[in-house]
């Protein structure tokens, strides 16, 4: 039998060892000597040269195949195809993001909704469209939906001007109505204003995400209105305020190498504000960028440079590796079933939750709404009208993308954000991958050398080992 290296194999250089990670199927396994050489190597051709043990072992795994490269392509093209119709019919849960105005009270320069202000910002999402939607659309907006355990989620503009108040209050009623959560997207400077919708029972905010952009001194020269006055101090109260209320609250560092190097600094004021640590607070690093927008890139880093950044300024604090550490960490006591699931990359594809704007316009991409190009339908009070760029989005999977049914990492990619590709690339199916896989691998490896220095923490994986022969 002639066995070929897979091409969904993924040799991660551990020092005196190798960790194998098959792209496909999940699989883990460390390994050393002869077998590790060979499959580093990539050479197919010295695998005659392993032990018939060693073969089977690799095999079993998935690291090695008796399929031809050409073979595999199409075996992996039907699997991801299948696997994303299981995904589409397994799915019941969904949400709708409420866009309640693309007005706000703050003027950042590297906003991507920057240019709909002047003439959209005095529309307001109304109770009445609120009302509209929950008593005769939803289930049209979101064929098959459950609403218990689905979601609303608030967003803007900034959702918490008190313009939005009557629309927003409907929308709670409705969300304890029907056993759905309720998040938002903030910049907190406008939250105080209606403290009792906050907090963790039924009809109340529960999540809501904030950005800082690095210490007092830098932020309040970036999120600033156009009166220039301070928001820092303002938010951090807010902050606690919300997290009095026991609300969860991301804090999301927006972040550029100007910013960087202010990080420190920042943990060490929230820590003294008594916000880190506090378990209802988390915090994570998130690098600025420029999908869709024109703005000024000058300072903007990748996923790689910014988790080497931060992990080199010795602070606790989440970044791209280690979170897609955190999301990978599953594989290391998985036993049975389906390991890699990221056929698609978000919301674009699968459309289970939707934006939906004071205009009545939907869209399926959060960073798309206000570009009327971008629709993917409209509530009328005749009902919902689909576009035809709905169907489009939903074949952005890896299956139809030639691309990424070539990638060894495209399972725990999902084929990167649509609409950075579709600026990038000028096509939607072509991914714009950066320094994706970079990422994904040092995250794997992360979470396996946590895993090795004390596997008490995570059960062992499955499989069995491959032997280590010098």
């Amino acid at each position: 039998m002639k066995y070929y290296i897979s091409r969904y194999l993924n040799a991660i250089d551990l020092g005196e060892t190798v960790l194998l990670f098959n792209g496909v199927n999940g699989c883990l396994d460390e390994v050393s000597g002869k077998p590790a050489a060979i499959l580093k190597s990539g050479n197919s051709e010295l695998l005659t040269s392993l032990t018939e043990g060693d073969q089977a072992a690799l095999l079993k795994r998935g690291h090695i195949t008796s399929l031809t490269p050409e073979e595999e392509l199409l075996r992996f093209r039907e699997y991801a195809s299948a696997l994303h119709k299981k995904l589409e019919t397994d799915s019941q849960t969904g949400g709708i993001m409420l866009l309640m105005s693309y007005n706000c009270n703050l003027a950042c320069k590297y906003c991507y909704q920057q240019k709909h202000r002047p003439q959209k910002s005095k529309a307001l999402i109304t109770p009445e469209l609120v009302e509209a939607v929950f008593e005769k659309h939803i289930f049209q907006m979101i064929p098959g939906a459950r609403l218990q355990g689905s979601d609303i989620s608030f967003y803007g503009g900034e959702p918490f001007l008190p313009a939005n108040e009557p629309a927003i209050r409907k929308a709670l009623e409705y969300a304890k109505k029907y056993g759905m959560t309720a998040s938002a997207i903030s910049n907190a400077t406008k939250t105080d204003l209606m403290p009792d919708i906050f907090g963790p029972g039924p009809g109340q905010v529960s999540r809501v995400q904030v950005s800082l952009d690095g210490s007092r001194e830098l932020h309040d020269v970036s999120r600033v209105p156009l009166s220039g006055e301070r928001t820092y101090d303002k938010i951090l109260e807010n902050i606690s305020l919300l997290l009095e209320r026991k609300t969860a609250v991301s804090i999301r560092l927006n972040l550029d190498r100007r910013t960087l190097a202010s990080v420190p600094q920042l943990i060490a004021e929230l820590k003294a504000k008594n916000i880190l640590g506090n378990k209802y607070a988390t915090i994570c690093a998130s690098p600025l960028h420029d999908n869709i927008a024109e703005v000024d890139a000058t300072d903007f880093m990748g996923l790689a440079e910014l988790s080497a950044q931060v992990f080199s300024l010795g602070i606790d604090l989440e970044h791209p590796v280690s979170l897609h550490a955190s999301d990978a960490s599953y594989l290391l006591s998985l036993k049975a079933g389906i390991g890699l699931t990221h056929t698609s990359f978000c919301m674009q594809t699968m459309q289970r939750t939707l934006v939906l704007d004071p205009f009545g316009d939907l869209y399926a991409c959060f960073e798309e709404a206000g570009y009327p190009e971008f629709r993917v339908g409209h509530v009328s009070q005749n009902g919902v009208e689909f576009f035809p760029l709905r169907d489009t989005y939903k074949r952005r999977h890896i299956a139809n993308m030639a691309d990424c049914l070539k990638c060894p990492v495209a399972l725990a990619c999902g084929g990167q954000c649509g609409a950075r590709c579709r600026a990038k690339t000028g096509d939607l199916f072509k991914p714009h991958c950066g320094d994706i896989k970079q990422v994904i691998l040092e995250g794997l490896k992360l979470a396996y050398l946590k895993w090795r220095s004390d596997p008490e923490k995570t059960a062992p994986r499955s499989g069995p080992p491959v032997s280590t022969h010098g």
